[in-house]
């Protein structure tokens, strides 16, 4: 989520469906089983596996609120915090914003589109630079978010599942031939190595 999400609604670009958006109407559509959400070949876009309600029923509303907090407040001090509103109320209010969407994806109260609507997370992120280590600095620090606040081991991998095939959908500007590698929830930290890495030389040069 960049600041895009932290501010009021933005209409998908031309060519861009409702099927390429969360949900078109009313609230998310959230089962008992992983719902996916068919692949794009055209785009090099993978299948996105939406979480069951499972994840809410285990994690609950405060503890998914709680990780979406410490997640943005890592991302604050990454080489993509410039993406975020600096003013603290416009972040405060982004980040409730975006808790609501994860709580409502997850199976709980549809406080997100009662409020703000349908979302497209790609035309919201269409006016930021993202590319593939923007991405993969932010699955970086959602892995070490969900150590910092306990997040229940049982349903990691289906939340990481989601959001990791998600966020390839997010990437609007490619610096390699190659589609965004695939990171499994098992060896991630290895995988994210990099990302880590340059994570702790930038906050070397802060202080």
């Amino acid at each position: 989520m960049t600041a895009s999400d932290f501010d009021s609604k933005s209409p998908a670009p031309a060519g861009e469906s409702n099927a390429d958006c969360h949900a078109a109407s009313g609230p998310m559509e959230v089962g008992d089983e992983v719902r996916w959400k068919p692949a794009s070949t055209g785009l090099e876009f993978p299948a996105v596996p939406f979480p069951s309600r499972r994840v809410f029923e285990v994690a609950g509303a405060s503890l998914l609120r709680a990780l979406v907090r410490r997640h943005h407040q890592r991302l604050l001090n990454t080489p993509i915090g410039h993406l975020f509103p600096k003013d603290p109320a416009r972040f405060a209010a982004g980040v409730e914003k975006t808790a609501d969407f994860i709580v409502e994806a997850t199976g709980g109260p549809a406080l997100f589109t009662a409020n703000h609507g349908h979302t497209c997370m790609r035309s919201r992120h269409f006016p930021f630079t993202i590319d593939e280590l923007a991405r993969e600095i932010w699955l970086a620090q959602l892995l070490s978010a969900f150590d910092d606040v306990g997040f229940p081991d049982e349903v990691r991998e289906e939340y990481w599942n989601w959001v990791e095939s998600l966020s390839i959908r997010v990437i609007n500007r490619r610096t390699m031939r190659a589609a965004p590698r695939r990171i499994p929830l098992a060896g991630a930290a290895t995988e994210l190595a990099d990302a880590l890495a340059l994570q702790r030389r930038v906050a070397a040069v802060a202080v």
